[in-house]
């Protein structure tokens, strides 16, 4: 029997108290309040596999592509092990417009990031920085029902995969990205193969 990663996301009961003015965070809406409701799901824990294939794919593509992460549900936890690939409409290397996965059996949608290098004007310094959610992705997040987002960094010889469950992407859904959260991300092992430096 092959072990599963746990990957346990967190959210802080302190953000989803009343906005900091200083800050320019937005009230919850009733509609928020009905988003953070509805989605019981706490955990996401990927099967060990899962992780090896996604991070290979995501290795040898150069441009962006989504997945849709399916699994079951026991309490509170998504267990996801085996995925599917929507239809893609179209993709480049920093942006992907998919077809909708299927709600009822998707769990978590995945995408990649190709690592291209440092960029400045985004403040991309090292490929960590890439595992994070631009302003295109919070809204297609929100504007979904699936519980998680998953996102990959690809293109380096260590992998880097990092999560958010939707209700946390809502809350902040105001930023310009999101960056990953404190233990809502892990850095693989390097790959086969893989080259010593990005």
């Amino acid at each position: 029997m092959r072990r599963a990663v746990s990957v346990t996301v967190w959210l802080m009961a302190g953000v989803l108290v009343a906005p900091d003015r200083a800050t320019g965070q937005a009230a919850l809406t009733p509609a928020d309040s009905l988003i953070l409701n509805s989605q019981p799901l706490k955990r996401l824990v990927l099967a060990q596999s899962l992780l090896r294939r996604i991070s290979l794919l995501a290795a040898g593509l150069d441009r962006e592509v989504v997945l849709c992460l399916q699994g079951t549900v026991v309490g509170d936890t998504a267990l996801v092990g085996e995925f599917t690939m929507p239809d893609i409409v179209r993709s480049s290397v920093d942006a992907v417009i998919p077809l909708p996965c299927a709600p009822v059996t998707t769990l978590a949608v995945w995408h990649n990031h190709p690592w291209v290098g440092p960029d400045s004007s985004f403040g991309v310094r090292i490929p960590e920085d890439l595992c994070s959610l631009s302003q295109p992705d919070v809204r297609t997040v929100v504007a979904d029902s699936i519980p998680f987002a998953v996102v990959s960094v690809g293109r380096v010889p260590q992998p880097i995969v990092c999560w958010w469950r939707r209700v946390q992407v809502v809350v902040n859904r105001h930023v310009k990205f999101l960056p990953r959260f404190p233990r809502q991300w892990v850095e693989l092992p390097r790959l086969p193969g893989a080259a010593s430096g990005p």
